[in-house]
């Protein structure tokens, strides 16, 4: 194996353990690509197979959950949608405008607000919002789901945080993430999908492909089977060490 395909290797398993859980799969992925200069052009084949294959880690672990049953689909399906709209509007807005505020900077920075929030809506204290309607509580969730375009700051995390502070459990919190993911990854990865120039497959696609695959599929049940118990307190702790030593070395 050269070099190439050891670095597409760490890329894919960086890709597969952060797109599910709160720490930010974009901002390890930027910070990658921002370390890593001779990467001088962004290969939307490669980026569209990891988000293809985080998308079908996803829906395999929620189709073996149990999680895609027709009775969990018919109550979730429009709040989900309803929750996707604030993305779409935004995303549209910031490619349009075409903002690019990608910087190891604001990465060190949004990870540790971000993991500061975190620490903050998972104290009972703070989890006093009490939303009945669930079309209403998810399309907050969305509204926060936003603050993911902000470099670093976490898809899944913003999720959660929403629905802490309205008073779900750490894992309830964490399956509507998912949920919320899926629409979010298929738009991903359909924007990609239309950016790119020809399709050729190589050994780095196939390993982007089964590695990343892999990883988010073990990530998913590890992190779902487990985080009542651990809490998120071991995310917040590497967020906040992740962003100081970000801030300090770059």
């Amino acid at each position: 194996m050269t070099n190439e395909n050891f670095f597409y290797i760490f890329y894919s398993i960086i890709q597969g353990i952060t797109e599910f859980i709160p720490i930010s799969s974009s901002g390890h992925l930027n910070i990658i690509e921002l370390i890593f200069v001779n990467l001088e052009e962004r290969n939307f084949l490669y980026e569209t197979t990891a988000h293809f294959a985080s998308l079908l880690a996803l829906l395999l672990y929620l189709y073996k959950n149990k999680y895609f049953e027709f009775s969990n689909i018919r109550v979730n399906f429009f709040p989900v949608i309803l929750a996707t709209i604030p993305a779409v509007f935004v995303g549209y807005i910031i490619v349009s405008l075409k903002i690019n505020i990608i910087s190891l900077k604001i990465i060190g920075i949004t990870s540790i607000i971000g993991g500061l929030m975190l620490y903050f809506s998972d104290m009972k204290q703070f989890q006093r919002l009490e939303v009945k309607n669930r079309a209403i509580k998810f399309f907050l969730a969305g509204m926060f789901q936003c603050l993911a375009f902000i470099p670093g700051f976490s898809r899944s995390a913003s999720c959660i945080i929403a629905f802490r502070l309205l008073g779900e459990e750490r894992k309830i919190s964490s399956i509507y993430s998912l949920y919320l993911g899926i629409p979010i990854i298929t738009i991903s990865f359909l924007s990609n999908f239309k950016d790119l120039k020809n399709m050729v497959i190589d050994i780095n696609l196939v390993i982007i492909f089964i590695v990343t695959f892999i990883s988010a599929y073990i990530t998913l049940n590890l992190f779902i089977n487990f985080i009542n118990r651990i809490s998120f307190t071991p995310f917040v702790i590497y967020r906040i060490l992740l962003g100081l030593i970000i801030l300090g070395i770059f």
